[in-house]
């Protein structure tokens, strides 16, 4: 594609998050308004955590099928995510400790089923798709973190007696890192994106819808961590 088709990509694209952001999800909803059961945000930081730990893994085995600029840019992120200083996996730990869940509480919680598929549509499209689709569907995942980190600040501070800096370190870290890799990925897609349209696309749907299901499978108040 060229650079004008690519700019139109880009409008789809940002469409397409537009349309299935995450900040519209019933439970992220809740969240900012303070609704959520103590077991429902137990139950999220169990659950999520499992994307949060997979992610790198993600990034590892996409970075070994690129080169180049975008090799290097898939690195930096990556570097980022394993930080010795805070890995983020270990963050996320934080912030479920923070709510009442241990690393045992972890572990010992099944994965329900939106739950992995997230994991496993991600650990797909990365590992198997044209690495432009695969780019398309980091951007539309990531393009949204900063803003959703922003409010669950918030709203951790306001109504879930989150105040200490390591219950909310995770979420900091990505109100500004992932601003980066939004303006990456999109620099990406607007310079380099040679691929068919409909397929990045249909790939960018599967992948909001997959992070949509994620939060389904938590947004119900009766299911609980088994403690």
């Amino acid at each position: 594609m060229d650079k004008m088709a690519n700019t139109e990509l880009l409008k789809k694209l940002d469409a397409a998050i537009a349309e299935k952001s995450l900040l519209k999800h019933p439970f992220y909803q809740d969240w900012q308004a303070g609704k959520l059961s103590r077991e429902s945000l137990q139950l999220y930081a169990a659950q999520y955590y499992r994307h949060v730990e997979a992610f790198p893994k993600h990034l590892r085995v996409l970075v070994a099928r690129t080169k180049g600029p975008l090799q290097g840019l898939i690195r930096e992120n990556l570097a980022e995510e394993e930080n010795p200083a805070g890995p983020h996996p270990k963050l996320w730990r934080d912030f479920a400790a923070a709510v009442g869940v241990g690393e045992d509480d972890i572990t010992c919680c099944p994965a329900l089923p939106g739950t992995q598929a997230v994991v496993q549509k991600f650990r797909e499209i990365c590992g198997d798709r044209p690495v432009e689709e695969a780019v398309a569907a980091l951007y539309a995942y990531e393009s949204q973190v900063p803003e959703i980190a922003t409010t669950k600040v918030a709203g951790l501070k306001k109504f879930y007696g989150v105040t200490k800096p390591e219950g909310l370190a995770y979420f900091e870290v990505h109100e500004d890192a992932d601003k980066a890799h939004r303006a990456a990925w999109r620099e990406w897609l607007g310079e380099h994106a040679d691929g068919n349209e409909e397929e990045i696309l249909a790939t960018t749907h599967e992948a909001l819808d997959a992070l949509w299901g994620a939060l389904d499978a938590v947004h119900c108040e009766k299911q609980e961590v088994r403690m």
